[in-house]
């Protein structure tokens, strides 16, 4: 992994119901912990509006990552816009997708539904679009390769957003560098401030993440050590790290 460049994605979730706190936005928490097992490097987490705000999102990351994982929008309501705002983001038209389309006629009959113009509007996409078949829902999802940015448009249902991302993880897997190098342990008898010159040191390598938490009780203090990186250079921070962690008169706990 050293020496390849590590991928960077923005997550991005549209629903008004999530701005005004009615829904948890459970899926952006998911699908950070499933990118970086990954191998990307999650740069940001947007919730943004059903409106023209979410397409300056959309328009924004372009050039600027190579990922962006969106979550939401992609019923038949009205309010149901991503692929919408996403095609006016690019520049790109939206038109009517026919491998989506007999997605969607395929589901709505397996289902029982009625086939109403509502329904297949969950077919339309951006120009260029792949789309995704939703194994449990009804609305399709999406990837779209944009100059150098890829998208994936997923719907905001958890079961089915998790299922559909796993797809798409599998047609991108040439952007995949595989997991970070993850290293941590917890020391009893210190506090945070007794690694303060380490941490000041270490926070000078962009490339390892190092967090330190609270881990004591009353009278008994403790922290632990987590020490994060994309570009396999854990051992020498976290030997740092246990250094002054030992230097201070920590003990480690097994």
């Amino acid at each position: 992994m050293p020496g390849q460049t590590v991928p960077r994605a923005w997550i991005v979730t549209l629903g008004n119901e999530v701005l005004l706190g009615e829904v948890e936005n459970t899926n952006a928490g998911w699908l950070a912990r499933r990118l970086t097992s990954l191998g990307v490097r999650v740069r940001r987490m947007v919730t943004s509006p059903d409106d023209e705000e979410s397409a300056e999102v959309f328009r924004d990351a372009v050039g600027r990552v190579e990922l962006v994982v969106s979550t939401g929008g992609l019923g038949p309501t009205y309010d149901d816009r991503t692929m919408y705002l996403l095609s006016r983001a690019l520049g790109l038209p939206l038109e009517r997708n026919p491998a989506a389309e007999e997605m969607v006629r395929r589901r709505v009959a397996e289902r029982g539904f009625q086939l109403t113009p509502a329904r297949l509007k969950m077919a339309d996409m951006p120009r260029g679009a792949e789309p995704l078949e939703n194994r449990v829902g009804t609305a399709p999802g999406a990837i779209l390769r944009h100059e150098g940015t890829t998208f994936v448009v997923l719907p905001g249902v958890p079961a089915e957003m998790t299922r559909m991302f796993e797809e798409a993880a599998a047609r991108l897997a040439g952007m995949w560098r595989g997991p970070p190098c993850r290293r941590e342990a917890t020391f009893q008898g210190i506090v945070e401030a007794d690694l303060a010159d380490a941490l000041m040191e270490l926070s000078r390598d962009e490339s390892v993440y190092v967090k330190t938490q609270p881990r004591g009780q009353p009278g008994r203090p403790g922290v632990r050590i987590l020490v994060i990186s994309f570009e396999g250079r854990c051992d020498e921070a976290f030997a740092r790290l246990l250094q002054a962690a030992r230097a201070a008169g920590g003990s480690a706990l097994e």
